[in-house]
């Protein structure tokens, strides 16, 4: 895990080292959802993990032609329509806004993982580390996710970033209850520290991707010497 941390690293980038956790990020994504209800859409996304954990989206509703901007502010969940009053989601008819919002907090702190091999390692230090052929090792690991145990399996190859993820689920008797693997692709580097560009995520029993990622522009942690910040507006 310490070789992968470090190979995140784009060389020369001064600055980077010691590469500064990442606690928070804002990025623009454009995610393609092949589910029940296939469908395709850009959205802005920021996440902070701490000193309390916020999370916003900022989407654009073709249909009304309307931006909507939903999130957590630490304490509420609240959503926002374009040139509407915020409202606060408490009521029991914002049970699925709630439920759309976790998901959205659940990939943020998947995708901590990550974009920050470091921290994943110092967080959740592997327990077992199996070597194949071509190069290939296997770390696997235990973290909590979702608020649960879940066993990680994280696949390389020498010197080279993880191109696969797998997390499972397992109950008490040890039989696996959940399933969920990523895929990692075409890394790029973004204020010193390469991340993916594209994340196919896969369901348990399916060959192909439920949803494909991908990063157009991420910022985290400083902002970079050229002050650079996303725009919150997706169309930007």
């Amino acid at each position: 895990m310490n070789e992968i941390a470090l190979s995140q690293l784009e060389e020369g980038e001064e600055w980077c080292l010691p590469a500064e956790p990442m606690t928070k990020f804002d990025l623009q994504l454009f995610l393609r959802d092949r589910g029940e209800h296939p469908r395709e859409f850009s959205f802005y996304l920021h996440y902070s993990k701490g000193p309390k954990e916020v999370f916003e989206i900022v989407v654009d509703d073709i249909e009304k032609n309307i931006q909507v901007r939903k999130g957590f502010d630490g304490k509420n969940y609240w959503l926002e329509e374009q040139g509407k009053t915020k409202t606060i989601l408490s009521g029991h008819e914002y049970t699925e806004d709630r439920a759309a919002i976790e998901d959205g907090i659940n990939l943020s702190n998947d995708l901590l993982l990550f974009l920050d091999f470091k921290q994943f390692s110092k967080k959740y230090p592997p327990e077992k580390i199996i070597f194949g052929e071509n190069n290939l090792r296997t770390i696997s690991g235990t973290l909590v996710r979702k608020g649960e145990r879940w066993d990680y399996s994280i696949k390389s190859k020498d010197k080279e970033l993880p191109f696969q993820i797998d997390f499972s689920k397992k109950n008490n008797e040890g039989k696996r209850i959940d399933y969920q693997r990523f895929e990692l692709l075409a890394y790029k580097a973004y204020q010193g520290r390469k991340i993916p560009q594209i994340i196919y995520e896969f369901q348990p029993e399916e060959k192909l991707p439920s949803r494909i990622y991908e990063i157009h522009d991420i910022v985290w942690g400083p902002i970079p010497s050229d002050d650079k910040k996303l725009s919150p507006d997706p169309r930007n």
